[in-house]
C-alpha cells in the first residue's frame, strides 16, 4: 500500500513537472516571438499602386424611399468627391463607413468600402421646447413644464436647445431617470417627464463676425484639471511633429513613428511638454441657431487600460477636446447668445450635460477633468464606470492635479470653421494649420492619422497599440452642421 502511495506521488509530481516545463516553454516562446517582433508603421494590405483602382460602393434610400447603390472608382491621385442627397422631412447627416464619419472628401482604409447615407429628422419647423414622436410622422409637443401621466412608448424625443428633459419610466416621476439635453433623442417608454428650460446668462453682440467668434473664444474658454497621477501630458502639434515622420499614401497624410519594436518603443516625447501645450478652439455656425466651440488639444501618447495583466488600447498620438454650445437668436438688429450645453466625450460616448449643472470659474469657463491616461473628458472628478461588462469593468480615474485654463492666450490657438465647406481660417494672431485641411490626397493635404498604425504583436504580452485617431477636420463636432456629436478617442 505505501509503495502504491509512493507511486502516486511520484507520478503526481512528474505530471505537475512536466505541466510547469510546458508552461515555461510556452513563456519563453511568447517572449522569443514578440522580441522579435518588429512593427511596421508604414502598414500594410491598404495601398493602392500606380494605375490600380478603388472601389466605392454607395448605399442610400432614393427619393421614393427605395434602397439605391452607386458605385464610385478611384486611384490614389484622384479626389474623391460625394453626391449630397436630399429626402422630405429628413436632413442628410453625412456618410459613413461602418461607424465612422466619412465627410464630403473621404480618406479610405481599403481597396473597397462600403460607405452609407445617414439621415436625421429635421426638427428646424418644431418651436415648442419638447416633441413626443410616437411614430415617424405622429408627435406630441409640450412646453416647460411637469408632466406626471404621458404614458406612451416614444419611437423618438426632441428637445429643444435651450431646455432639458428628465424622462422617468413610470407615472408620477418614478421609475428609471434618464436626463436628455440639447437636440437630443430617446427611444422607450416614458411614464412622466419634466421639461425645464437651462438657466444661464445672455450676452449681446452685434454680430457673428471673427472678432466676435474670438472674444467668445476666450470668453468661454475651459479649465482642464489633469489628474495628479498624469504622466502623458498634452504638447503642440509642432512638438510631436518633430519626433514623427509624415507620410503620403493612398489613405492621407500620417504622422508616425519609425523604428517600433515590440520591446523598445517609448520615447521621451511621448510624455508630452504641457508647458508649451497648445489647444485648438474652433468656433462653428450650426444648424438649429447654434454656435459650437470646441476646444481640442493634442497628447502624443495614450494610455489604455490593464485587463487581466496586460495593457489594451494603447495609441500614439491622442485627440481630446470639450464643445460649448451657444443658442443664437437673433431680434431688433441685435444677436444674443447663452451657454445651454456641455459634451464632454469619453472613449466611445458623448457626455452632454445641461449648462446649470456643470462647474464654472467665474461663470463663463467651463471645468473639464482629463481622465489619467485615457485622457477621457468628464465633468467632475472621481472615479467614471464607462463600460460595465459581465467580465470586464473599465473605468476612468479624475483629480484636481495641475489646472490648465486655457484663457491665458498662450495656450489657445483660435479659428472659425465652415461645418458645410469644410474650411477653416485662423482669427486673432493664429495662423490656419495646413494639417488640418479636409483634403488629404495631394501634397501638402490634411493629416488623417496623427500616429501610428494599429499593432497587433503575434502573441500578445507586451502594451499593444490601437491605430491613432484622426484630427479635428474629421470631427462630427466640427465638420457636421446638424450636431454637436463628438466622440472620444
Amino acid at each position: 500500500m505505501a509503495k502504491k502511495n509512493r507511486v502516486k506521488k511520484k507520478t503526481k509530481k512528474i505530471v505537475l513537472l512536466s505541466i510547469l516545463a510546458v508552461v515555461l516553454i510556452g513563456i519563453a516562446t511568447v517572449f522569443i516571438i514578440n522580441s522579435t517582433y518588429r512593427y511596421d508603421p508604414t502598414g500594410a494590405a491598404s495601398a493602392l499602386a500606380d494605375g490600380e483602382k478603388g472601389v466605392l460602393t454607395l448605399e442610400y434610400n432614393g427619393a421614393d424611399g427605395k434602397p439605391k447603390k452607386e458605385t464610385i472608382t478611384y486611384d490614389k491621385a484622384e479626389k474623391l468627391t460625394l453626391p449630397t442627397l436630399t429626402k422630405e422631412g429628413y436632413y442628410f447627416s453625412g456618410w459613413t463607413i461602418g461607424e465612422t464619419y466619412v465627410g464630403l472628401e473621404t480618406a479610405l482604409t481599403a481597396k473597397t468600402a462600403t460607405a452609407k447615407a445617414q439621415f436625421d429628422k429635421d426638427y428646424s419647423a418644431l418651436t415648442s421646447a419638447c416633441a413626443v414622436y410616437t411614430d415617424e410622422n405622429n408627435y406630441t409637443e409640450y412646453e416647460a413644464g411637469e408632466y406626471n401621466t404621458v404614458n406612451t412608448e416614444a419611437a423618438n424625443v426632441f428637445v429643444d436647445g435651450g431646455y432639458k428633459l428628465t424622462v422617468y419610466s413610470k407615472a408620477n416621476f418614478a421609475g428609471k431617470e434618464t436626463k436628455v439635453y440639447y437636440s437630443g433623442k430617446y427611444k422607450g417608454y416614458i411614464g412622466s417627464m419634466k421639461v425645464e428650460q437651462v438657466k444661464s446668462e445672455s450676452l449681446t453682440v452685434a454680430s457673428l463676425s471673427d472678432e466676435t467668434k474670438l472674444e467668445l473664444l476666450t470668453t468661454f474658454a475651459p479649465r482642464f484639471w489633469w489628474d495628479e497621477n498624469e504622466k502623458f501630458y498634452a504638447s503642440s502639434i509642432e512638438f510631436a511633429a518633430q519626433n514623427m515622420q509624415k507620410e503620403l499614401s493612398p489613405t492621407g497624410n500620417i504622422y508616425y513613428r519609425d523604428d517600433v519594436t515590440s520591446s523598445n518603443y517609448m520615447q521621451d516625447f511621448l510624455y508630452g511638454d504641457l508647458e508649451h501645450a497648445k489647444v485648438y478652439g474652433f468656433a462653428t455656425e450650426k444648424e438649429f441657431k447654434y454656435l459650437d466651440l470646441n476646444y481640442f488639444y493634442y497628447a502624443p501618447y495614450n494610455l489604455g487600460k490593464t485587463i487581466a495583466g496586460m495593457e489594451f488600447g494603447n495609441h500614439i498620438g491622442d485627440w481630446e477636446h470639450v464643445t460649448v454650445r451657444l443658442l443664437v437668436k437673433k431680434a431688433g438688429g441685435n444677436i444674443t447668445l447663452r451657454p445651454v450645453v456641455m459634451d464632454y466625450p469619453a472613449h466611445f460616448m458623448c457626455n452632454y450635460v445641461a449648462w446649470d449643472e456643470i462647474e464654472t470659474v467665474k461663470g463663463t469657463h467651463p471645468v473639464a477633468y482629463i481622465a489619467c491616461g485615457s485622457h477621457g473628458m468628464w465633468k467632475e472628478a472621481g472615479e467614471h464606470i464607462y463600460v460595465d461588462a459581465f467580465i470586464v469593468k473599465l473605468k476612468d480615474f479624475t483629480s484636481q492635479g495641475t489646472a490648465w485654463d486655457l484663457w491665458e492666450r498662450g495656450n489657445l490657438e483660435t479659428y472659425t470653421y465652415d461645418a458645410l465647406k469644410h474650411e477653416g481660417k485662423g482669427i486673432g494672431g493664429s495662423e490656419w494649420n495646413a494639417d488640418f485641411g479636409i483634403n488629404c490626397f495631394e501634397e501638402g493635404g490634411g493629416v488623417t492619422i496623427w500616429g501610428n498604425r494599429g499593432w497587433r504583436p503575434p502573441i500578445t504580452i507586451y502594451p499593444r497599440f490601437d491605430s491613432a485617431p484622426s484630427g479635428p477636420q474629421h470631427k462630427q463636432s466640427l465638420n457636421n452642421y446638424y450636431t454637436i456629436n463628438g466622440k472620444g478617442d
